[in-house]
């Protein structure tokens, strides 16, 4: 008479065991593998970040960014990515002037007491031609560097506006001020293929791609194109937190927005005014200034007049 098993073997509790290790080591190698590239990704984009800054901080001031600039430069940045001082050697992020030839580079420490570790510095060796990384020494990072860099202006490049020594009263305009001149980037070609962080100059505009792309002209909205500026472009993409300029205003992105104009009632832009604005998404305890009186908001409200509202309070 066969009588029914009650439960597994020894033999076979040994077997899943051994089934059940082999898949929990397989993946927690892949996910160790996954990040690693995800760390050694971030750290190049985010030379590419602090790259954009100096450019966008050159357009501003005329100037390239120094070593002891950081502070102004962490204001152009649109990543959670910021630039300190590099000299007390306890920073990751810097700009690195290391001779008076006038090249500029943005460095990221690597090392392990970074955060890094061989494994990203063999992946960031394997991205060194791709992206153009280099060491301290100026030739191609490998994983023995603690220090990975890229060029943000070439020493080649011609001079910065505004040395020392130069009166900007003479000249055919006198008085005036010249515009910056441009980054010494190669102008957009239809028949090269770029990648991602990389310049180009279109009709006298600087341009980033934001992935790798050919034959796809800058300045149109299905463009990978990202124009580098602080005023809006209904084809630039932007991020949660990016601060644009349309005609004289500060507009901030609520979220990640593309062709939406600034200042129209339902898009995600939130105007930097203590003056109320109709567009302008308000919320319980917001203060403003409506016809030179202060008032205070009582609950989330948009296109909501102060005054003649019920959602606003005047403050005594």
């Amino acid at each position: 008479m066969n009588h029914p098993r009650k439960g597994f073997t020894l033999v076979e509790l040994l077997v899943v065991m051994v089934v059940v290790g082999i898949l929990a080591g397989s993946l927690m190698l892949l996910f160790g593998s996954a990040s690693n590239r995800s760390t050694a990704t971030r750290v190049v984009s985010d030379l590419m970040t602090l790259k954009r800054a100096s450019v966008i901080f050159f357009y501003d001031t005329g100037e390239w960014p120094d070593e002891d600039d950081h502070e102004k430069l962490n204001s152009y940045m649109i990543r959670d990515v910021l630039a300190e001082g590099w000299g007390d050697g306890t920073r990751t992020y810097a700009i690195q002037r290391p001779d008076n030839s006038g090249t500029v580079y943005a460095a990221a420490r690597v090392g392990d007491e970074y955060g890094g570790s061989p494994t990203i510095r063999k992946l960031l060796e394997k991205d060194a031609s791709r992206y153009e990384l280099i060491n301290p020494n100026g030739t191609p990072f490998s994983r023995n560097d603690d220090t990975v860099m890229i060029v943000i202006r070439n020493a080649g490049s011609s001079p910065d506006p505004g040395e020392p020594g130069e009166d900007p009263g003479e000249g055919d305009d006198p008085g005036g001020e010249d515009d910056p001149e441009l980054p010494d980037y190669s102008d957009w070609d239809s028949g090269t293929a770029y990648l991602g962080g990389q310049f180009v100059i279109f009709d006298g505009r600087v341009f980033e791609a934001r992935y790798w792309t050919q034959g796809q002209q800058p300045g149109l909205l299905d463009s990978p194109w990202q124009e580098i500026t602080d005023e809006w472009r209904f084809f630039n993409i932007y991020d949660e937190g990016d601060v644009i300029v349309v005609d004289g205003k500060q507009y901030q992105a609520w979220y990640w927005t593309q062709n939406e104009t600034p200042g129209i009632v339902g898009t995600p832009w939130q105007e930097l005014t203590d003056q109320w604005v109709p567009s302008n998404r308000y919320y319980a305890g917001d203060t403003i200034f409506h016809n030179g009186l202060q008032y205070r908001a009582k609950w989330y409200s948009v296109n909501s007049t102060p005054g003649s509202s019920s959602a606003w309070e005047l403050v005594p």
